[in-house]
């Protein structure tokens, strides 16, 4: 099995066996979705894609690394103003940052005062920023990857969007070095888990903030998938192997989202692990925006479109297949009716106001309708323009306008992904509706992937005016510049 380093992810080693070439000893030129050979020979072209945790420790970085960033860079990305409103009990965001650089005390500051702002609730942003003044001291990749993050963001705010989407040098040597010191920590022997994990995350969110829309950030949560498998097995006791810890909520969320997204799932190994990985204890997290139960019903949408494109006749014939999707429409319906009559299940800790409640509700309607949309047209390949599809289009317009104006520290933080979903199938005045809440929603938060979002979805929307129809998936993706996109 060939060891490559990805193109699109500096400083990350892969193993990437194409099922197909090793067996025949020949080697794979790594093209996505379809090696050269497969599509020559005209056979399916299947990636196992593995994050190498156990591979060669890297040369350490040395410690001036911070250096890369000059003055005149750091004063063209970086000044001092902060936030006014941000008032976060009992964080002291100057004692902790005294013994760091000049320059990574004014990354992590921004990503304190201006990138914490972009979270669901103050809770969420209090807690984060707690762990992350707590870690970033210890952890040389966290705080790489949090200067990443800031770095990003501040360039966004200042420059604007860069052409093409392709991330400042600043930001890519960030990221490779904050790489580079994650796969030495994780050659330390009990090194603690909670840093590594919100790296990965970061990392992550970083790849996906950028608007690159490669296939970086499926490294990362592959990665993460990886190693919280291997702490589960090994039975951390300091790890969160709980669904109440932040970065397996995440996980948990990420995998769900990634599995309706036009290349699918992760890899095909997360399929049976993640369908055993549910719970009937559900509850609505704050965090991702939805009753948690969700992320089984996403992960079962995206399997049965997975068997749906692996079979020639598409399954029409199937009664079992059939009888699966209608069991599945009729426990997202049943969700949404039992979180409109009962209310959402906050966990014991959350006391929220009746403001903020309505504005979660709509936000839960907007994500458990954005899943019917996937099951209609993933799955039973019901056109655009029928009424089912429509309908859900117009109720998550309708529950997303239910929590204007758009605001930071709300739940408008995680509506790219209902917001893209009905823009998907939107037609008519619809479309303008989905493009000024998605401009409207980055002008608060400068998050470069909304961008991205609407440039996709006027791409689709041209096409569908030509074809009437479009089915979502890698097919129709070769048209769009091979973009593996996640609305996030």
């Amino acid at each position: 099995m060939a060891t490559h380093r990805d193109k699109n992810d500096p400083g990350m080693l892969l193993r990437l066996p194409l099922l197909s070439s090793p067996q025949r000893r020949q080697k794979c030129d790594e093209a996505k979705p379809a090696c050269g050979r497969c599509l020559h020979a005209g056979i399916a072209c299947e990636y196992t894609v593995i994050l190498k945790w156990n591979g060669r420790v890297p040369r350490e970085a040395k410690s001036s690394a911070i250096g890369f960033i000059s003055d005149s860079t750091s004063t063209s990305l970086i000044d001092r103003s902060s936030n006014p409103n941000f008032t976060p009990s009992a964080l002291d965001i100057e004692r902790p940052l005294t013994a760091l650089s000049s320059q990574t005390q004014l990354l992590l500051h921004h990503f304190l005062t201006e990138v914490s702002q972009n979270s669901s609730h103050a809770y969420l942003r209090d807690n984060e920023c707690q762990d992350i003044l707590s870690m970033v001291h210890h952890s040389d990749s966290l705080r790489y990857a949090v200067m990443a993050m800031s770095a990003l963001h501040r360039s966004t705010l200042v420059n604007g969007l860069p052409d093409q989407f392709i991330p400042e040098a600043t930001v890519l040597k960030l990221i490779s070095t904050s790489i580079n010191y994650l796969r030495r920590d994780l050659e330390v022997p009990d090194f603690p888990s909670q840093p590594l994990l919100h790296t990965i995350k970061t990392l992550c969110h970083c790849e996906i903030f950028s608007g690159r829309a490669d296939s970086s950030w499926r490294v990362h949560v592959n990665g993460a998938g990886a190693f919280l498998a291997a702490m589960a097995s090994q039975q951390d006791p300091n790890g969160p192997t709980s669904g109440s810890s932040l970065c397996s909520r995440w996980f948990w969320s990420i995998q769900a989202l990634a599995a309706v997204t036009d290349f699918g799932f992760l890899s095909v190994q997360t399929i049976g692990s993640t369908m055993q990985g549910g719970s009937d204890d559900y509850y609505f997290d704050i965090y991702t925006g939805y009753s948690s139960d969700l992320n089984i019903a996403l992960m079962q949408i995206g399997l049965l479109a997975h068997q749906r494109s692996m079979t020639e006749n598409n399954r029409e014939d199937d009664n079992e297949y059939h009888d699966q999707i209608r069991r599945l429409e009729r426990a997202i319906r049943n969700m949404i009716s039992r979180d409109h009559e009962l209310g959402l299940k906050f966990p014991i800790h959350h006391s929220l106001d009746t403001k903020t409640t309505n504005q979660f509700r709509a936000c839960n309607t907007a994500y458990q309708t954005a899943s019917l949309i996937h099951l209609y047209r993933r799955v039973q390949s019901l056109p655009t323009f029928c009424i089912e599809v429509q309908r859900c289009v117009r109720d998550i317009l309708d529950a997303v306008c239910m929590i204007l104006p758009v605001t930071t520290l709300s739940p408008w933080i995680l509506l790219t992904t209902p917001i893209y979903t009905a823009g998907c199938e939107a037609v008519g005045s619809d479309r303008k509706v989905v493009k000024d809440l998605l401009l409207e929603l980055y002008s608060k938060l400068h998050i470069r992937n909304i961008i991205r979002a609407i440039e996709i979805l006027e791409q689709r929307w041209r096409m569908l005016d030509i074809s009437k129809d479009i089915l979502s998936g890698p097919e129709d993706m070769k048209t769009a510049g091979l973009l593996d996109f996640i609305p996030y």
